[in-house]
């Protein structure tokens, strides 16, 4: 639970204004804009220790790209997005809602209860 609200809270300092752009609606998000997130949540990594087993990470991913991010999996409702960063070679999966709500992230892309 505390990993959920960390990412709550990182994903909203990152995408607040977008949110605010949609109204009341949840409309489904691209998969550029899937990669987008993710990459945002990622850099952010560098900075708050997400509290979610890998601490905070190099400043380096402070500094990654949208072209680190790629579509690992998708499924109904959901994005799994690979973020590669090409400094440190470590990779983290972020498991998020076609809606852009992210819900976990790790580093070998298995999430309970997804396929």
């Amino acid at each position: 639970m505390k990993h959920r609200i960390t990412l709550c809270f990182l994903a909203s300092l990152f995408i607040s204004s977008n949110l605010s752009a949609h109204g009341s609606g949840h409309a489904p998000i691209t998969e550029q804009k899937a990669l987008m997130i993710a990459t945002q949540i990622t850099q952010g990594f560098a900075s708050v220790d997400p509290q979610l087993g890998f601490g905070k990470v190099s400043e380096s991913w402070a500094n990654i790209g949208n072209q680190a991010a790629t579509i690992f999996q998708s499924g109904d409702g959901y994005y799994i997005v690979k973020v590669i960063n090409p400094s440190d070679e470590r990779v983290f999966y972020i498991l998020m809602s076609t809606e852009g709500e992210v819900y976990d992230a790790n580093t070998n892309g298995k999430f309970k209860g997804v396929n």
